[in-house]
């Protein structure tokens, strides 16, 4: 739906294939998950409102939950995710220099608009459309301080109880630091070592092979299921493939060195991670409804007030910002 933006007939052929599904289902709660529903993160949820309008469409009487975590934290994570393996500097993911955050400005490179994540319009603009009733705020730092807790709201937005054992394992661990640096030093190696610059955003010899075996191959099923489907004869190249998945990088350090050393330290400095906290201390003011605890609410108000004032920020009426001794 994103890549259509929600053309007519997408959006026709979506709901035809919601209505035959539904047919089949008989139980009375449906819970339909994905971080994609609010839009992609790495445009900045540019579709969102297209994005809620149409679940309106689809879904009129749907409850919606959505957990938010502090747009600071959650970029160090965005960042970590989304340039897994590319060696790009977090101040590239940003857009940061000269002291302060730009706008995304280039749609072919992994980067976001640092200051454009106003969780509390999203949070407004589901109860606009779906009613203050059936939108259910939840925050990552309560579960994070409370799992079974946190649980068990869960189950009483459904209006049932959770019962046996949680499983709170950690499913999408993204590089650490440690990976995330060495991969830039492996970047800029690499830069040294080709001669002609223009080839540097191209994919090595390695992609090149894998990409041309994939279409032998069904991605998402285990490889003896692959070959089972495919057929005898595709078996050589789905191995090969799978063989040469393993030599990549990002699976070296997902299944090598993360899970030996899972080394992480905030690679944002103060000065980003203050300026971050300032900007989106004020957009965060608007999210009181929705707080739980005073706890939670100093994740998102206090701690970032109390931490951009330590590191000698102020901001105008305006909400630019200011650092003394230097002009805006």
């Amino acid at each position: 739906m994103h890549a259509a933006h929600y053309s007519s007939a997408c959006k026709n052929s979506v709901k035809e294939m919601v209505t035959e599904a539904f047919s089949d289902i008989t139980q009375g709660i449906v819970l339909i998950t994905d971080m994609g529903l609010a839009g992609d993160a790495e445009d900045n949820f540019r579709q969102f409102n297209k994005s809620t309008d149409f679940l309106a469409e689809l879904f009129p009487e749907a409850s919606i939950i959505i957990t938010l975590r502090n747009q600071v934290d959650w970029l160090l994570s965005l960042y970590k995710h989304l340039t897994a393996g590319l060696g790009v500097s977090v101040a590239k993911f940003l857009n940061f220099s000269d002291g302060k955050f730009h706008p995304k400005h280039r749609a072919d490179f992994p980067n976001v608009d640092a200051l454009g994540f106003d969780f509390a319009e999203k949070c407004d603009r589901y109860v606009e459309t779906f009613g203050r009733e059936n939108v259910h705020i939840l925050f990552y730092e309560d579960m994070v301080a409370d799992p079974e807790n946190f649980v068990r709201r869960v189950g009483d937005i459904f209006g049932c109880d959770v019962v046996g054992d949680v499983n709170f394992r950690t499913e999408n661990k993204s590089f650490s630091t440690l990976a995330i640096q060495l991969t830039l030093y492996k970047e800029k190696l690499r830069a040294l070592m080709i001669l002609d610059k223009s080839q540097l955003q191209e994919n090595g010899q390695l992609s090149r092979v894998i990409q041309w075996l994939s279409k032998y191959d069904l991605g998402e099923e285990l490889w003896l299921g692959a070959i089972r489907k495919k057929g005898a004869t595709y078996a050589p190249a789905i191995i090969l493939r799978r063989f040469f998945l393993r030599l990549r990088w990002d699976y070296f350090i997902r299944h090598g060195l993360d899970r030996i050393a899972y080394l992480d330290w905030d690679v944002l400095g103060k000065r980003k991670r203050a300026l971050l906290s300032r900007h989106y201390s004020g957009l965060n003011e608007r999210l009181r409804p929705y707080f739980g605890n005073q706890e939670t609410e100093s994740h998102y108000i206090t701690a970032a007030l109390a931490e951009s004032q330590a590191n000698g920020l102020g901001a105008d009426s305006s909400g630019s910002h200011q650092v003394p001794g230097k002009r805006k």
